[in-house]
């Protein structure tokens, strides 16, 4: 696979979008074939795990859902964090880009999509604009341009269909889901679904995150760590966001620099982590690597990408830092009532799969008990977990179907998880959350 990527019109309509699923899934078939075969000729005996491992399939998948964009590869975006834990170590590389860049559209349809928003001069208030996009994300892709007045700004044109073709995206994925039997039969994820589309639909209106950029930006007002682009009101529309454009390396680049560099931006991030889910109540759920630069001279993090906020719950923040306070005392029974309340086990799942869920969350715990700080990636605490709930992998009473939000910020914490895990950053989880259980205590005795 070459760096640079080849322009593609988007594939529209359920047909088209499924379509390229079900070539993914017989490419991803034809590969498990020739890598049994290869073992075979080697006088090996074929091992379905070994062919599944095959880059090959890496590289099928990245393609196809490179080539689809939308809904489609953000499921994609998600697996990729995951390479190295829950997927072999060997797709890592090839499987980052998707969190990197898509296909970009051809220059036909990005002129298209700009002269229908501003008009067919459009041009003439620019000294600059890069036909050639400086990234390309799942819904839309950014271009670097220069107004007359000198404006440095970022423009994210968002690919033509794609907000149309989020419906069938998911039901393409969940029709395959339910012809492969792996769903358990309880399991009703009607209203989820109705949900996560709503909220893909609302990460496409580019107004909507305009919104919610700007809201990000006066909460953060206080806060010298991060930078947050303002928005040029005039240049946006629902499917133009034009923003600040703000220089800064991929966050991941700061593996090469020193391990207090490393602890300090991933307990930034953490930290912002849990400002979002008990301060300001607002989160930007998607923990996409790409959505989070670095600048070295100024030692500040950027922020990108807020199509993703979601305005949170009191019921949902409380019941999270009762199941912080919860973990951090390894009290059982606090953590059980906790995980009930967030609707992460529930009375359709056996007693065995909740105590394994327990279990899990006890083990996860332990980076909660450390006066001087915890290394997930020493620990190996994600290593740990997964054996832990290996069970449940074939359990189908195992999986509770919380409220959609619940499911967002599991998305995001997960993803700082993941990050910090990679980069084998070593975070002071208690300290960190020693202010919200003080502030909580607080509120508790003052009403009492």
């Amino acid at each position: 696979m070459t760096d640079k990527r080849k322009e593609r019109k988007v594939p529209s309509g359920k047909i088209a979008r499924l379509a390229k699923l079900g070539g993914l899934a017989s490419a991803v078939a034809g590969n498990i074939v020739k890598g049994a075969t290869k073992q075979m000729l080697s006088g090996q005996r074929p091992s379905l795990t070994e062919s599944l491992r095959n880059i090959d399939n890496a590289i099928s998948i990245t393609k196809r859902l490179a080539h689809m964009r939308g809904a489609a590869m953000k499921l994609g975006q998600l697996l990729s964090m995951d390479a190295g834990e829950l997927l072999p170590v060997e797709w890592e590389p090839i499987l980052s880009r998707l969190r990197q860049e898509a296909d970009p559209m051809p220059k036909a349809q990005l002129v298209k999509t700009l002269e229908a928003s501003w008009s067919k001069d459009w041009h003439q208030q620019f000294s600059y604009f890069s036909f050639a996009p400086i990234a390309s994300a799942s819904i839309g892709q950014v271009h670097r341009a220069t107004l007359k007045d000198g404006r440095q700004l970022a423009i994210k044109v968002q690919y033509p269909g794609v907000r149309e073709s989020i419906d069938s995206d998911i039901d393409n994925v969940m029709d395959l889901l339910k012809l492969s039997g792996v769903l358990p039969k309880h399991l009703d994820l009607t209203s989820l679904l109705a949900e996560a589309k709503a909220q893909l639909k609302a990460e496409a209106n580019y107004l909507q995150e305009a919104k919610f950029l700007n809201t990000y930006r006066e909460n953060l007002r206080n806060d010298p760590r991060f930078i947050v682009p303002f928005v040029v009101d005039e240049l946006t529309d629902e499917n133009i966001l034009t923003m600040e454009y703000i220089e800064g390396s991929p966050i991941t680049d700061i593996s090469t620099m020193s391990a207090n560099i490393v602890d300090l931006v991933c307990s930034q991030l953490m930290d912002l982590t849990y400002q979002e889910l008990f301060t300001h109540k607002l989160m930007q759920s998607d923990p996409n690597f790409a959505n989070f630069l670095y600048q070295s001279d100024t030692q500040k993090i950027v922020l990108l990408d807020f199509g993703a906020c979601r305005q949170l719950s009191q019921h949902t923040s409380v019941h999270y830092l009762a199941m912080a306070d919860a973990m951090q005392r390894q009290d059982n029974n606090d953590m059980r009532l906790a995980l009930y309340s967030l609707g992460l086990v529930d009375n359709n799942m056996s007693a065995k799969a909740i105590d394994t869920v327990l279990k899990a969350c006890f083990e996860a715990s332990y980076c909660l008990q450390s006066n001087t700080g915890y290394n997930l990636k020493k620990q190996q605490l994600i290593k740990k977990i997964r054996q832990i709930s290996m069970p449940l992998m074939t359990d189908k009473t195992a999986i509770a179907s919380p409220i959609f939000e619940v499911a967002l910020v599991n998305r995001k914490i997960t993803g700082m998880i993941l990050l910090a895990n990679k980069l084998g950053a070593t975070l002071d989880f208690k300290s960190a959350l020693a202010p919200y259980l003080r502030e909580s205590a607080k509120k508790l005795s003052d009403e009492t």
